[in-house]
């Protein structure tokens, strides 16, 4: 059986998980930020401002790594 899903369907679906991501970021992020500088201790010596930033920048370029493979996987032609 193939779905086929119209382009509004699609930016719908892409909205709503990045809402979701994005918030539930939002609420771990300080228990995340925390388990890291327990981990890795020279994180304690970086600015804040850059540790969100570095953070940030690693979920998102993991998300959108998950994102894009999971997208080119489901859309092959059989």
């Amino acid at each position: 059986m193939m779905i086929t899903m119209g382009r509004i369907s699609v930016m719908i679906g892409l909205w709503l998980v990045g809402f979701v991501i994005g918030f539930l970021g939002f609420i771990i992020f300080t228990a995340l930020a925390q388990a890291l500088m327990n981990l890795l201790p020279f994180l304690a010596t970086m600015d804040s401002y850059l540790l969100s930033a570095t953070l940030s920048g690693f979920v998102g370029s993991v998300v959108t790594i998950i994102a894009v493979t999971v997208w080119s996987y489901s859309s092959r032609r059989y």
